[in-house]
């Protein structure tokens, strides 16, 4: 795993702000585009930022985070929009189901992209070994899920791209660091040992160095391969401004 690490790092821009803006870029290709982000995160920010217009969809979008983001409070089983909307579907978490993957497939344009993306972490560190020995790892921790795609007959053979880097962690850092990675739930116990853990190897340092491997993924829509597209679902959307 060192070794890939080793490998991805001397292909990857030195900082870690450089390197998430690569991989937001490559996520939806080269030109500007209207993009489809599925569930809200900060890839939303990072995409507006770079001049794309978004539009985030999930059940669970509550509020306006940005006044250049559009909101759609919708499921994503049977999304409101036509069919041939976006250039590009951004899934964090892609669903592996063949009917979601479909319904990403009709909203796009031709030529369009779904991509999605998994993060992965060098367990050849002593501590991050020492971590993973308190609190366990989360079963879909690093899951990539590009096989899928190829599966629904509906997509091009995915590309993939691999960025290392480095992030820096407090306590705060690392406390959720090991919420977000560890065998859920993390209970409170748990998390007081992860604290001594800090307090062990920071003595000198003041925090704790974390290597990331982000391995983002795209596949292009294959229109010809699919289904005529039907009409959007007869669902309200909610204006949230």
């Amino acid at each position: 795993m060192s070794e890939l690490f080793d490998r991805a790092a001397r292909r990857s821009a030195p900082g870690s702000d450089e390197s998430a803006a690569r991989v937001t870029k490559w996520l939806v290709g080269d030109r500007l585009a209207c993009v489809l982000l599925v569930g809200d995160s900060p890839l939303a920010y990072r995409l507006s930022a770079q001049g794309h217009e978004v539009v985030v969809v999930g059940p669970d979008v509550r509020s306006v985070r940005s006044p250049d983001v559009l909101y759609v409070r919708s499921t994503v089983e049977h999304l409101p929009f036509q069919a041939g909307s976006f250039d590009a579907v951004v899934a964090p978490r892609l669903a592996t189901e063949a009917t979601l993957l479909a319904e990403h497939a009709r909203v796009l344009r031709p030529g369009g992209v779904v991509s999605s993306l998994a993060r992965s972490h060098d367990e050849s560190i002593p501590w991050v070994r020492r971590l993973r020995d308190l609190v366990g790892r989360r079963e879909d921790a690093g899951t990539r899920h590009d096989a899928a795609l190829a599966d629904t007959g509906l997509f091009e053979p995915a590309e993939t791209l691999d960025v290392a880097s480095w992030e820096e962690l407090d306590l705060s850092g690392l406390l959720q660091y090991a919420r977000e990675t560890g065998a859920q739930p993390v209970d409170d116990a748990a998390l007081a040992r992860v604290r001594v853990l800090f307090e062990e190897n920071t003595a000198h340092t003041g925090g704790l160095r974390l290597r990331h491997l982000t391995t983002a993924w795209r596949a292009r829509v294959d229109k010809e391969a699919g289904p005529a597209p039907e009409s959007p679902p007869d669902v309200s959307l909610i204006d949230l401004a």
